[in-house]
């Protein structure tokens, strides 16, 4: 057996290994089980379908969180790449008697929005966005637009004087935004009476005045959203790399070597 023959099907091995470790693996099963197809003979379809949905996850979540294009340029890069994806997910459903409209009913769009595998990925941005509070890259960042009245439309009244506590006030109110966030994704929403409380009581503990607190809080959710929004894209960086690495041509040739 040649090097190049070894090589495939060692990751064929490798893909049907997370197959079984899919928190889909039932499903996947069941779909594969009502068409007689082999789920071992199914390792280069069940990868496409992955990476199909992780780059539905990520559309989604960048969508639901209404987050900001931090490289809008982007955007059409990807429909590109999903546009390659479904080429060869189609090439997948030929070889194996399989609909494409049928895979993408029962086991993509399912896949994008199972919470077993969108809660992993929330959870790993929150908790890089919670040691990114403390980090000197935080207090640079924020303290070098917090006062740009021409990003903003606005100046803050006192903030040469109250420098330091400005800054103490976006640290809470960034991390109030994300508690927010953190308990929505563990099933819990944040009481409306509570976070106006929370608020009030960032205002007085740093001696803030309401108007100047108003043009903090937006700020602070500018800035959390901007923060949100880049480690998403680092996230995803890694899959828009494997598509354009591994999905080159929508031809025979492609599948026979990714």
């Amino acid at each position: 057996m040649g090097r190049k023959s070894r090589f495939k099907q060692e990751r064929a091995k490798m893909r049907s290994q997370i197959a079984e470790k899919h928190p889909m693996r039932t499903e996947i099963k069941e779909f594969l089980l009502k068409r007689d197809v082999d789920i071992n003979k199914a390792s280069g379809l069940l990868y496409i379908v992955s990476m199909m949905a992780n780059f539905l996850i990520f559309r989604s979540i960048k969508e639901h969180s209404e987050l900001p294009d931090i490289k809008p340029e982007e955007n059409k890069d990807d429909e590109n790449r999903m546009e390659k994806l479904g080429q060869a997910l189609s090439y997948e459903c030929e070889q194996l008697s399989i609909e494409f409209q049928e895979i993408m009913n029962e086991l993509v769009f399912p896949m994008a929005g199972n919470t077993a595998l969108v809660k992993p990925i929330l959870k790993k941005i929150y908790n890089l966005l919670e040691s990114l509070i403390p980090s000197d890259n935080f207090r640079e960042t924020t303290e070098s637009q917090i006062e740009n009245p021409d990003f903003w439309g606005d100046s803050l009244t006192h903030y040469v004087e109250l420098k330091e506590k400005y800054f103490e006030a976006i640290k809470d109110l960034f991390a109030l935004a994300l508690k927010v966030v953190q308990c929505s994704l563990n099933g819990r929403e944040m009481e409306q009476d509570s976070h106006i409380k929370k608020l009030e009581e960032i205002r007085k503990t740093h001696g803030i005045e309401t108007d100047d607190f108003l043009k903090l809080r937006r700020r602070a959710t500018e800035f959390f959203r901007i923060a949100f929004a880049t480690y998403l894209r680092i996230e995803f960086q890694p899959l828009r790399e494997d598509v354009d690495t591994k999905i080159l041509e929508p031809a025979y040739n492609m599948y026979t070597g990714y």
